[in-house]
């Protein structure tokens, strides 16, 4: 199986941390989860709807390497530390990343922490490509 490693411009450098954002393999866009950081390892701000903007944005580098955008996005998996108080700020900036149907399908996940402190919100995405 052929494999293509995505590390575009703009995003913090993953190899250096010994992973890849986006890998394409088999016709799809696997990505590695987004959190609320720049390319600077700064994060976006210290709540939910910074972080969650933010991390749609490095989504959307990730997706402009491959010449597809938000539309084509096909499924989310989105963790989100303290679910039930955040819940709501997550949805606000969904419905603006999403506003119209098909909508992609979304699994939403509260886990007590993420990877590093002060992270609220990482999504994983998958996408089709034709190559």
């Amino acid at each position: 199986m052929a494999r293509r490693q995505l590390d575009p411009d703009g995003l913090i450098d993953a190899s250096s941390i010994g992973y890849s954002h986006g890998i394409v393999a088999d016709g799809t866009l696997y990505m590695s989860g987004q959190v609320g950081w720049d390319e600077s390892f700064e994060l976006a701000g210290e709540d939910v709807t910074a972080q969650t903007r933010q991390a749609f944005e490095n989504v959307e580098t990730l997706l402009e390497d491959v010449d597809r955008s938000l539309a084509d996005v096909t499924k989310v998996t989105a963790h989100v530390v303290d679910l039930h108080a955040n819940r709501d700020a997550f949805f606000e900036v969904w419905n603006d990343v999403f506003s119209e149907p098909p909508f992609p399908c979304l699994t939403l996940l509260g886990p007590q922490q993420l990877a590093q402190d002060g992270l609220l919100v990482e999504l994983e995405v998958e996408v089709p490509i034709d190559e």
